[in-house]
């Protein structure tokens, strides 16, 4: 009997001391220290290897370093563990993204939305997906769907957007941009946007402008040259998802 009660404490011990330890290692996920990370979750899951926020934060960890073998395995030791839970799911399906997979990106993304409909990252993310495989309808469709949920949030007006770029309707794609980069604290994404749809357009000249405050010449020429690739099928009615978003 007392050999069951310290086996007790020590499992509560070692409970504790696992969960502090991921807390310092969220925080290292949090300011970007992707390697110190991936070293305290890995402590972390030697003394709980069932936690299921350990896993995940190291699959996260190691997806950010491109080490995306090691963070698929441990994801998918999570998913083991907990096969409905929906962030588990959706940082598989942006893995499959980060590696160019966009149908093995919807599978996951889909896998969260039966669990619920409302989340936001899998809505988000299956929306990129489909515009990855210009599936350009589709995807406004699910944008539509996330933005009657979450009218104001900026990454979903951002991609749905560059959607409607894709598609056809540059100008007003880029007029939902410009009242976007209203919002300085999140302009980086949009200019990106931003200088393909005028790209796209034929607009040279207004792409390069909105580069020029964030990349140097020789990056924006070589931009400019591959988004003239893109301009060519753009116009011949091909599909151009996956150079976009390569």
């Amino acid at each position: 009997m007392l050999g069951a009660v310290l086996a007790g404490c020590a499992d509560t011990s070692s409970g504790t001391t696992a969960r502090n330890t991921e807390k310092v290692a969220d925080a290292a996920l949090g300011v970007g220290d992707y390697a110190e990370a991936a070293r305290l979750y890995e402590r972390a899951t030697a003394s709980a290897p069932r936690s299921v926020p350990a896993l995940l934060g190291l699959g996260r960890a190691y997806g950010a370093t491109g080490q995306f073998v090691r963070a698929q395995n441990a994801l998918e030791s999570a998913l083991k563990v907990e096969p409905r839970n929906e962030q588990v799911l959706v940082e598989l399906g942006h893995l499959q993204l980060e590696q160019m997979h966009p149908r093995d990106a919807l599978e996951y993304y889909d896998k969260a939305l039966k669990t619920d409909g409302r989340n936001k990252a899998a809505l988000t993310g299956k929306g990129v997906a489909l515009d990855y495989l210009s599936r350009h309808t589709e995807a406004q469709q699910v944008y539509q769907q996330a933005l009657a949920l979450y009218p104001t949030d900026f990454p979903l007006l951002s991609d749905y957007a560059l959607s409607r770029v894709l598609s056809g309707n540059i100008g007003e794609g880029i007029r939902l941009m410009e009242q976007l980069l209203r919002d300085p604290s999140k302009g980086t994404t949009v200019r990106a946007n931003m200088a393909l749809a005028y790209a796209l357009d034929g607009r040279e000249a207004d792409a390069r402008a909105v580069m020029s405050g964030d990349m140097s010449g020789p990056d924006i020429d070589r931009t400019l040259a591959y988004y003239r690739l893109i301009r060519k099928d753009y116009l011949a009615g091909k599909p151009i998802g996956y150079m976009v978003f390569r």
